[in-house]
């Protein structure tokens, strides 16, 4: 049995999209075991995406951030394994390191600095007509097995206990959800007040009840400053959920309206409806980032991204 390392320790929705390359080794080897390396906050979503059977956290920002405790995490899972091959995500010099230290026997990753290319398998990668994020992750599959890999939609396995917590959530819930995500990593590119309070607004008369989610002080502030009307109308979600109760929350939903990457790729996992909506119009951008054409999912962008008319528009349909 094959055994894989995945490296993948950076964002949300980042950790998401490397379960394209998970299944993908699946698919070619229907028996390897693979093991995800993640950022620790985000260790639920790697742990239930569709070809994943084991996790292990690091902490980059907590226990593990200094060159011992890093260094004792390497330590921690010394041998554990034999890695047949290491796939990194984001030219990351720890991942390779940490490959390296725990003897993988073959290392991919997308060259980045000198000094991270002594590790590499690989020299340059010729990425053919692979654009988009998840595909180019996926990949590195194909560079290792010689088999030619796929596009595919990314699965989430949602546990039943997230599923009887959203259940328990929504017992007095009468009408379907519509839900909405306003914030982003990347304050300008948050949905203004005004645009949820009328999007809420169009949601509600619609039939719907919308709701609002979000994790964090910011969010917990954002819904105190909508409009006291607003806040009659939207259920507030911030703060209620974990990764996998999320999902839950989701795949009980209708629609979701999303500025946050990480939110949209979650709903695209549970395969629930989607309107992704960006703030600039670039189109190499979006053919990197935005849903693929397999997914339910419409991209809203540039100036239509700031009226609620059309990123509803856009959504509704989905709806019926």
């Amino acid at each position: 049995m094959k055994h894989f390392l995945i490296f993948s320790a950076a964002y949300f929705g980042d950790t998401l999209m490397t379960g394209a390359l998970c299944m993908n080794l699946k698919r070619m080897y229907p028996q390897c075991y693979i093991v995800f390396v993640v950022n620790k906050p985000f260790a639920d979503a790697a742990r239930y995406l569709n070809g994943v059977d084991e996790v292990w956290p690091l902490d980059k920002k907590g226990s593990d951030r200094s060159v011992w405790s890093k260094y004792t995490f390497l330590k921690k899972y010394e041998r554990r394994y034999v890695f047949d091959a290491a796939f990194i995500m984001w030219k990351n010099f720890f991942g390779a390191l940490a490959a390296k230290f725990w003897g993988a026997k073959k290392i991919y990753a997308e060259p980045g600095a000198l000094w991270q290319r002594f590790f590499l398998t690989n020299g340059a990668i010729d990425f053919k007509h692979w654009v988009h994020v998840q595909d180019k992750m996926a990949y590195l599959s194909e560079l290792y097995s010689h088999m030619p890999m796929e596009s595919m939609k990314i699965r989430y396995h949602i546990p039943d206990e997230a599923m009887a917590y959203v259940k328990k959530l929504l017992q007095h819930e009468g009408r379907p959800l519509v839900l909405i995500n306003p914030l982003t990593k990347n304050k300008k590119k948050d949905f203004s007040l005004s645009l949820v309070a009328a999007l809420a607004q169009q949601i509600d008369r619609a039939g719907y009840t919308p709701g609002m989610v979000g994790c964090g002080i910011a969010a917990t502030r954002y819904y105190d400053a909508l409009p006291p009307e607003t806040g009659n109308i939207l259920r507030n979600f911030s703060n209620r959920t974990t990764i996998p109760q999320l999902a839950a929350l989701l795949a009980a939903s209708r629609l979701l309206i999303s500025a946050d990457t990480g939110t949209a790729h979650l709903a695209l996992t549970v395969n629930v409806p989607l309107v992704f909506v960006v703030y600039r119009n670039e189109p190499y951008r979006l053919r990197r980032w935005a849903p693929k054409s397999f997914y339910r999912a419409v991209t809203v962008s540039h100036e239509q991204a700031f009226k609620a008319d059309d990123i509803w528009r856009a959504g509704k349909k989905w709806c019926l």
